[in-house]
């Protein structure tokens, strides 16, 4: 019988639902509650079959909601958890969002960011600040958390590469249009690197506040592994990130390498 650690919190399966083809929604009620601030990751394991980190994409008292892209086998494992099993969860860790900034917010997320980026979005609608949401994907499939942002009557945009839905272009193409029609003064994104690396760019040109959330293979979440460093400059995402401001990143190995499981040096190519 398994014993957890004080540390872990243990949370049960309520609901699991298919947003796509390669990515769940998982419902979870936890034993206690726990503070999480838009944008911070917590580490999520299912003793056999790994550790990986997960930023929520709801969080509302003793419930959290994990949305999961099937990339490995743990992701796998743990996207296709039934009602009634478990899971553990420690943290949560690193930096979120800084949601004070004055003026208005542009959010920008592409696949599994856009379920990612949902608190921050209620957080700051709650407080009254003007805000649209950019989501976009390959075509109408591959767009994710998109249903339940129309349940909450979000202020959305849509784009798809296809031209399946909403905007026919892709995200950063429909974000360069919005932005030249409308200052936004702060941008929040999550996605795949290259299309925030766009992102983070253009926002350098025209004066606006850029924060980006990174995702790299994190393994302990507590900065001792290196696993997660951005060279030159040795910052870790799992302490000084996820989320950074773009203009202390860029001219790092954002947009351009990462290191895999064995902690080489590979190529980003999304």
């Amino acid at each position: 019988m398994f014993e957890k650690a004080h540390y872990y919190i243990e949370a049960e399966v309520e609901s699991n639902i298919m947003e796509t083809s390669r990515v769940n929604t998982l419902t979870l009620k936890l034993d206690r509650f726990i503070n999480i601030k838009p944008g911070q990751f917590l580490m999520v394991w299912r003793p056999g079959d790994g550790e990986i980190p997960i930023t929520p994409s709801l969080t509302q008292g003793n419930t959290i909601c994990l949305t999961i892209e099937k990339v490995g086998f743990t992701s796998n494992r743990l996207a296709n958890l039934k009602v009634g099993e478990k899971v553990f969860l420690r943290g949560p860790y690193g930096n979120g969002f800084n949601l004070e900034h004055p003026g208005k917010y542009l959010l920008v997320g592409g696949g599994t960011g856009a379920a990612s980026l949902t608190p921050a979005y209620l957080k700051l609608v709650e407080k009254g600040v003007y805000t649209l949401f950019l989501v976009g994907g390959r075509n109408i499939e591959n767009l994710v958390y998109v249903n339940k942002l129309r349940e909450i009557k979000a202020n959305i945009q849509i784009a798809t590469d296809d031209g399946s839905e909403g905007f026919h272009g892709t995200l950063p193409e429909l974000f360069k249009k919005t932005v030249s029609e409308d200052f936004f003064e702060n941008v929040l994104t999550i996605g795949p690197e290259k299309m925030m690396f766009k992102i983070a760019e253009e926002c350098l040109k025209r004066g606006m506040s850029c924060q980006v959330s990174l995702v790299r293979i994190v393994k302990c979440g507590i900065g001792f592994c290196g696993s997660c460093v951005l060279d030159p400059v040795g910052l870790r995402i799992c302490v000084e990130g996820p989320v950074f401001n773009a203009s202390e990143i860029l001219g790092t190995d954002f947009g351009f390498y990462m290191r895999d499981e064995m902690g080489r040096r590979i190529e980003v190519t999304l």
